[in-house]
């Protein structure tokens, strides 16, 4: 008694009241869901009010999973023949019934969680017996051991006599558990039995819980959250253990003494292997393999094996006079590669649930574009079944992961659809993948960070333009990187899906910048130079290179006038070459005429941004009064390495800049542009306000996708 007291430790905060006397809170939360088991939860339950540890150390949660057979009403009446008027609050027991009517094991403990007031969530079935310490043993192994998760011994209850035929290698398949006659560390790619388990609820909500997925449910015992659950513990650095004197009982019913049960049991964990492979893979991001044609030879090996199993092996065994026990192995093991066949063949008709949202087809353009890969991984963080395709739909994506009855409808998300460089075929299929997504009963969501395009004067690259309309109109949602949509989008029917979600940062995205003294030895750039700007030209048209260059000329003969040395004048870099894809001719025609204007036609974004940012101090974004022009994500980039931005006082940038780091001129305006180049130079001296401005990138990218997976649940339920 007095152990479990002091494993609890001093806890200062309290939770109801009875008679007028306060409880403390409990330090165990014992979650119990039931179904269909009347005689049974009733039986754990009795187990349970027998333990040795404090009543007030603990508290009992029910959750009826949909029961029918009176399951609820008995046990609300076994709770209050269990009440006494009278009695001091440590000399009763907590015990209280919640209903959960989706049916799944995990759904039913999620709504357990929800309602637990203690530290340490405990997992029991509603088919066990608990010896009288097994709390107070688990008490006293969390405070021995520090651990955040703990699992238990499990012991067998027979219901019937054992067969004959029943060895040791398959008495695991009944509950059985038990790794060790000592109390030990977990390593990796160990897991708990799942009638028997605790875990920190901190710690279970800072890895997300459960997953329903690979969850048991009425028509599906797949019965994998648990194993899933650990391996995430243990890759985010929890420290699991296994107490034997947590020990109970669990309960085996004569209808699993059969043949029957056993070869059923195998179906489904071949079933459940290849649904946790997937559960991987779609956590590493490693979907591919998941296509048609890899299933397709994938198929057909598992069809040879099942063939020779059946065919071969099975017959053998049965001329051979073998035993019973090694005839029901060879049944098992066909069996299992059975329910491995039929998952597999089923990808192909459709694919499965996703994990904790709807399956997305994450469309983007065929360049480097780091803001989508990093929405990329920050869905497959999520555990959000993405695949990323380049300026196509895949028919055989849509056909797999089509709305069916009762299921989430799944998302085509086109990101940056101006960028998509495609021919007229090209654009005449993805309209009609779009027109097949819409009628299968997919959500559409585009997202519009803006681009080089939307700033071409004339009919240049108006398709590019065209497409990005047309997708916007047949969309659900649209998703932008500005406060005034008004302006952006004069169109009323788009501006009524216009949604704002704020971009997120890049700091720690990229290598950190290198030192500034090297970094301009090796551009060849004046050291003494005070300022140095730098302008990203694939963002940009070459008119607009050609506007930034008169711009820097007025600011800079200005300068020149009073400073005296030529190198000690602010200098001008341009990187890469502009949007359209073509050599910039006529402004390298005026860096030539210049000895402060500077062209490097080369750029590779993972590879050279840590030594062109090394020697910015200005980051000049160029743009003339098109109020659709720019992109935010490059102001943001330039933030994420503290360094200053001049940018045009436009819808894509008014409000979305912290004024410390930036300065917005009238865009179109040569003079603006120039005095805003010549404010900037006393910015670019306070690094500290400027990296203060911005996001991490792993924060920044994690709360986006949150939001994201939240509108696209807000979308289905609204389609739905």
């Amino acid at each position: 008694m007095e152990s479990g007291r002091k494993a609890r430790g001093m806890r200062e905060s309290y939770t109801g009241s009875i008679g007028g006397l306060a409880r403390m809170a409990p330090h165990f939360s014992v979650i119990l869901c039931t179904y269909n088991r009347r005689s049974l939860v009733l039986t754990t339950l009795a187990s349970l009010r027998r333990q040795t540890l404090p009543y007030d150390e603990f508290e009992v949660i029910v959750v009826d999973n949909g029961s029918t057979d009176g399951t609820s009403g008995a046990v609300r009446r076994y709770i209050r023949a269990g009440m006494h008027t009278g009695r001091r609050p440590e000399d009763t027991w907590r015990v209280q019934i919640l209903s959960e009517p989706r049916n799944g094991l995990v759904h039913a403990r999620e709504t357990g969680l929800r309602a637990a007031a203690g530290e340490i969530a405990v997992f029991l079935d509603d088919d066990v017996f608990a010896h009288p310490n097994f709390l107070e043993a688990l008490a006293y192994a969390y405070e021995q051991t520090g651990a955040d998760a703990i699992g238990g011994r499990v012991e067998l209850r027979w219901g019937a006599s054992c067969p004959y035929w029943l060895s040791s290698e398959l008495v695991d398949m009944l509950g059985y558990f038990a790794p060790s006659d000592e109390r030990m560390r977990l390593g990796e790619g160990a897991s708990f039995s799942g009638s028997n388990f605790s875990v920190k609820i901190a710690a279970l909500r800072a890895i997300g819980s459960f997953s329903p997925f690979l969850g048991k449910r009425l028509r599906a015992p797949i019965g994998l959250e648990v194993q899933d659950l650990c391996q995430r513990l243990y890759q985010s650095g929890y420290t699991l253990w296994y107490e034997p004197g947590a020990l109970i009982e669990h309960y085996v019913h004569a209808a699993r003494l059969k043949r029957a049960f056993f070869t059923g049991r195998a179906y489904w964990r071949g079933r459940s292997d290849v649904l946790a492979h997937y559960s991987n893979a779609l956590w590493r991001g490693e979907m591919r393999q998941y296509l048609s044609r890899p299933l397709l030879l994938t198929l057909c090996s598992e069809s040879y094996t099942l063939a020779c199993l059946a065919c071969i092996q099975r017959p053998l065994v049965y001329l051979a006079g073998r035993s019973s026990r090694e005839h029901l192995l060879v049944v098992m093991e066909q069996a299992r590669k059975w329910g491995h066949l039929r998952q597999q063949a089923q990808f192909l008709g459709h694919a499965p649930l996703a994990l904790s949202g709807p399956a997305v087809l994450l469309v983007r353009s065929a360049g480097e574009d780091e803001t989508a890969g990093l929405l990329a991984q920050g869905l497959h963080r999520q555990y959000v079944s993405c695949r990323v395709a380049y300026e196509e739909v895949p028919l055989s994506w849509l056909w797999q992961h089509r709305v069916v009855s009762g299921q989430t409808r799944n998302v085509v998300h086109f990101y940056r659809a101006g960028a998509f460089n495609l021919s007229p075929r090209e654009h005449q299929r993805l309209l009609f993948a779009l027109w097949l997504a819409r009628r299968w009963g997919f959500l559409v969501v585009v997202t519009d960070p803006g681009g080089w395009w939307q700033g071409v004067r004339g009919l240049h690259f108006i398709a590019r333009r065209l497409l990005e309309r047309t997708l916007m109109y047949q969309s659900d949602v649209v998703l932008t990187y500005t406060r005034q949509p008004q302006q952006l989008y004069r169109d009323k029917s788009i501006r009524r899906r216009v949604y704002c979600l704020p971009h997120a940062g890049f700091r720690e995205c990229y290598t950190p910048p290198l030192p500034r003294v090297y970094a301009l030895e090796q551009l060849g750039l004046p050291v003494e130079t005070p300022c140095v700007y730098l302008c990203l030209a694939p963002m940009h048209t070459e008119q607009e290179l050609l506007y930034l260059i008169k711009a820097f000329q007025d600011m800079w003969w200005e300068q020149s006038c009073i400073s005296q040395p030529p190198q000690s004048t602010p200098q001008l870099l341009f990187v890469g070459c502009p949007g359209e894809g073509n050599s910039p001719l006529q402004a390298l025609e005026c860096a030539a005429r210049h000895p402060a204007i500077h062209f490097s036609l080369t750029l590779s974004p993972k590879k050279d941004m840590p030594l062109y940012m090394g020697a910015a101090d200005v980051i000049a974004l160029p743009h003339f009064a098109v109020p659709a022009a720019g992109q935010l994500e490059t102001a943001l980039l330039a933030l994420s390495y503290a360094r200053a931005v001049v940018a045009p006082d436009l819808p894509r940038f008014n409000g979305m800049l912290p004024p410390q780091s930036s300065i917005l001129y009238k865009p179109g305006s040569q003079k603006a542009l120039a005095q805003a180049l010549l404010k900037a130079q006393f910015l670019h001296d306070l690094p500290a306000v400027v990296e203060t401005a911005t996001q991490d990138a792993a924060s920044g990218w994690s709360h986006y996708t949150r939001r994201l997976l939240k509108i696209y649940r807000d979308l289905g339920s609204k389609r739905s």
